[in-house]
């Protein structure tokens, strides 16, 4: 990156706060920002029909979060991004980014990059999800996300692993006595 790629980025760019438990997106709003958490966290999470939530991400600092398919597509969101902690986060508008891509080649360079790791992590998500057990899918996440469980309450982790808190609970207590 040269200085000159920062300097275009700087006024697509804003700085927002945000309380525990505060409302960034709710359908059907549609997402206009890619936000980087710079500090706190948040999640992304689906609510159905009977107003059972389930997260879809767990994002803290230095990550990432948006709903990318309304983001892209500017449509209505199917997705809530609510954060779990105070923090700050650096959004990058919608309108913005379509500016850097037509203007900027780094820039173009940097959102295919992001995109195909979207779509990587997407994919592995999804497999896990359709391939996994309950319980492969911790043993997965203890392996490769230990700082989860620092960072995010247990009822938060089970609705990302696609479980009951208390199938949670029987999973952890079954893998402690092995």
């Amino acid at each position: 990156m040269q200085k000159n790629d920062w300097e275009v980025m700087k006024p697509y760019l804003s700085i927002v706060p945000f309380g525990e438990d505060q409302q960034l997106l709710a359908p059907p709003g549609i997402c206009n920002f890619i936000a980087f958490i710079s500090s706190g966290s948040m999640r992304s999470f689906h609510t159905d029909d009977k107003l059972i939530e389930t997260n879809l991400l767990l994002r803290s600092e230095n990550e990432f979060i948006t709903d990318y398919e309304s983001f892209i597509s500017q449509q209505p969101a199917k997705l809530s991004i609510q954060s779990l902690t105070s923090g700050e986060a650096i959004l990058l508008d919608h309108q913005g980014l379509m500016s850097l891509y037509e203007t900027s080649f780094y820039w173009n360079k940097f959102g295919r990059i992001i995109s195909e790791n979207i779509f990587l992590n997407s994919k592995r998500r999804t497999e896990q999800l359709l391939f996994q057990s309950p319980k492969e899918r911790y043993i997965n996440l203890i392996e490769n996300h230990p700082d989860f469980f620092q960072k995010y309450p247990l009822k938060h982790i089970a609705s990302y692993l696609g479980i009951t808190p208390q199938s949670l609970s029987r999973i952890r207590k079954q893998l402690s006595t092995q």
